[in-house]
């Protein structure tokens, strides 16, 4: 009979040995205890089937890994990050980092005729799959499993017709990621066109698919989370959780049945002590996997092998090149809306040359960074002889049109209080060339509209055209030196601004910009002192930004530096002839959970009348902390700051951190100069979290001789 199991020499009689590893996510890692005990015993596994963690485990093993090996490389890895799709901050591209300047919510729901279309998983398992591709690229040119060094087999299910589906050809490192697409978390995978879920809704313990490939004895580890004990109180989530596990727990329970009296059962000891969830808990696993296995060590030593016997049998094993190949082509499997030409652009791979792979997942990184992907992968093939790289783009199943929104709030809990909500639509791409349409409403305290367009241009789409229209009546308040107020205005403008730039990969942007405006400010209640003010802006800016921080709100590492020349102009409708110079820098740096930033900021006019609309605003944390929010207004100022934070911890890899500020700067009049201002020492201490609707702070601020204020601001744009 024809069998997947292993090759035999002839004469070889001795038993096929199967290893069945089942799903259960970090209860997973007793797999590896398991592995290290066979190979103590010197007991040969000659083909593998796996589901989940059990495919993750078993598909790595079986592409040429020891079990010192797979665990070096299982200790090594950031599970963490593996559950963390979108990119670190400075990752992204520089246009989805001008999002942050909008305070937007980071999911973005696609919008279509049929309405809002939500995502089919939190996570669309970029990380995991290119983590997965790294780790098999010694075999990623196999695409028949039983040319690996042990012939393998990964279980996933049909979303369509809850069937389980056995994988044993095409990518390797998708066919674990396939298995291990837990519904609700990771976005199904597309296999051969079934559409893919985790193997453990079918067969959890697939003890008959190792079977089917010609296994004399099985070997089955079962890590399934057993099924809670619940009372009338129970909750509606460890209800549904219940239920789940009724399908995994029934599963495992059909196939273990099916063992026979030469065939081992192990089930390691991890009742409640290690959870799915529980990664940070490797030491343990491993070690209840151990314990697990302890009982069955006299019937595992009946299949063990004698010394000479086993060594021969492993050198006879196929050990695969840990070198990397070198690529003689390159080939872009783009089933997006982008232009090949804007894809390939972003792609640095030099055949003839040895694969580096780190560049490459930084090149796949660039694409992901646009936002509008689900996955951006690759593929090694060979053709002919010559070896290959398939980069495969695959885009948002529910885009190209996404719904945007924001949530603003703001308080200095002594009569001001701002609470705005945005919504809009982005179109991303409206063209094959990468550009991009947003419209943004605002309604609330301070009401709005901005509409803008994007448009990368050139060969490389290093360069771009913005061009920008917008209306808004913001609020804000004028203040004596002792913080009195003194009247509310309001500040209706409208306007529209053009710009032409180019982008440096994703560390920043040089621009050259146009804008003109019209506005009013006028009290919102009324008062003889204050008339109502008409103004016109008309000017030129560049700017040059290196943005590579990774939070502008809550920033623990990375630096970020802007310097802009402005030039108003009345030949452009300015109400003025004056010129600004304007530079902010930050640096922080995080060891642990603890981080310190520093910074400065220099803005002065030219010695021409600064009018009040084109005046510095002051106020708020790194801004003279003392004050509030706009309570000041220069012609020119300096300030340098330094702070520290402290996370308290994290929430789906967003931080909340406790932090402070010490601040010292100066402001002076037109026509005087630094030496000759009054320094200002301020200082501040805030609570800060990356919320889901933006960015939280709630701080004090207090400036030396001065009175202290509270702050609280949610999703506010600076």
């Amino acid at each position: 009979m024809a069998t997947s199991c292993g090759l035999r020499a002839e004469g070889d009689t001795r038993p096929r040995i199967g290893l069945v590893l089942g799903g259960g996510g970090a209860r997973g890692f007793a797999h590896v205890a398991v592995l290290k005990e066979l190979e103590r015993q010197r007991i040969p596994v000659d083909c593998i089937a796996g589901t989940s963690m059990g495919a993750i485990v078993g598909g790595l093993y079986a592409s040429g890994m020891s079990a010192v090996e797979l665990e070096k490389q299982m200790r090594a890895m950031d599970w963490g990050s593996m559950f963390v799709d979108r990119l670190e901050r400075p990752q992204r591209s520089f246009r989805r980092k001008r999002d942050d300047d909008l305070a937007l919510v980071a999911g973005k729901p696609g919008i279509g005729n049929e309405g809002l279309k939500i995502a089919p998983g939190v996570l669309s398992g970029e990380r995991a799959l290119l983590l997965l591709e790294e780790l098999t690229q010694p075999v990623a040119t196999r695409d028949d499993f039983d040319a690996l060094p042990i012939p393998f087999r990964a279980v996933a299910t049909d979303l369509n017709s809850g069937q389980a589906v056995v994988l044993g050809s095409g990518n390797l490192a998708l066919a674990m990621r396939a298995s291990m697409s837990i519904p609700g978390i990771f976005k199904p995978v597309v296999v051969d066109g079934k559409v893919l879920v985790d193997g453990g809704l079918a067969n959890q313990v697939p003890v008959d698919v190792v079977r089917a490939m010609g296994a004399d004895v099985v070997i089955a580890v079962d890590v399934s989370t057993p099924l809670s004990r619940l009372d009338e109180g129970a909750s509606l989530f460890s209800i549904v959780d219940q239920i789940s596990g009724f399908m995994t727990v029934g599963s495992a329970r059909a196939q273990t049945t099916t063992l026979g009296p030469r065939d081992l059962l192990v089930r390691p000891p991890l009742g409640a002590e290690v959870s799915t969830s529980d990664f940070a808990k490797i030491e343990l696993a491993m070690e209840l996997g151990e314990r697990g296995i302890e009982e069955l060590r006299p019937r595992l030593a009946a299949l063990a092998l004698p010394a000479d016997t086993y060594d021969a049998a492993m050198a006879s094993r196929d050990k695969p090149s840990r070198e990397a190949p070198v690529v003689d082509f390159v080939r872009l499997d783009n089933r997006t809306r982008y232009a090949d030409a804007f894809l390939l652009a972003r792609l640095d791979i030099a055949p003839g040359q040895p694969l580096d792979t780190t560049r490459l997942q930084e090149n796949l990184q660039r694409i992901y960074g646009l936002d509008t992907m689900d996955l951006v992968t690759y593929d090694l093939i060979e053709e002919d002889g010559r070896t290959g790289v398939v980069v495969r783009v695959v885009p948002h199943s529910y885009g190209p049109n996404y719904l945007e929104t924001g949530l603003s709030l703001y308080s200095d809990f002594s009569g001001d209080f701002f609470v705005n909500l945005r919504a809009g639509v982005l179109r991303a791409p409206v063209n094959e060339s990468g550009g991009e349409v947003r419209g943004l409403l605002q309604l609330g305290d301070e009401p709005g509209l901005l509409m803008d367009w994007y448009q990368p241009l050139g060969a490389n789409s290093d360069y771009f055209t913005l061009l920008q229209l917008s209306g808004e009546s913001p609020k804000f308040t004028l203040f004596n030196e002792d913080g009195e107020r003194l009247a509310n205005f309001r500040a209706p403008n409208w306007g529209g601004e053009v710009g032409l730039g180019r982008e440096f990969g994703n560390f920043g942007a040089a621009t050259l910009s146009v804008r003109r405006r019209y506005g009013t400010a006028k009290p919102e209640l009324f008062d003889p002192l204050f008339d109502e003010l008409d103004y016109d802006l008309g000017e030129a800016e560049f700017t040059l930004t290196f943005d590579r921080i990774d939070s502008t709100y809550l920033p623990r590492a990375g630096t970020y530096a802007v310097f802009s020349q402005v030039a108003s102009r009345e030949s452009l409708g300015a109400d003025g002839d004056f010129d600004q110079s304007n530079f902010d820098v930050i640096h922080a740096r995080a060891i642990g959970k603890h981080s310190g930033f520093a910074g400065l900021r220099y803005h002065v006019s030219s010695s021409d009348l600064i009018p009040i609309q084109s005046q510095f605003r002051l106020g708020g944390l790194t801004r003279f902390a003392g004050y509030r929010p706009n309570e000041r207004l220069a012609d020119n100022y300096a300030l340098v700051y330094g702070g520290y934070t402290y996370e308290l911890g994290r929430v789906l890899s967003r931080p909340a951190v406790l932090g402070g500020t010490l601040e010292y700067g100066r402001t002076w009049a037109t026509g005087a100069d630094l030496d000759g201002a009054e320094g200002e020492l301020h200082g501040s201490v805030y609570f800060g979290f990356d919320s889901w609707l933006g960015p939280l702070q709630l701080g004090y601020g207090l400036r030396q001789g001065g009175e202290g204020i509270f702050l609280l601001e949610l999703g506010r744009p600076r």
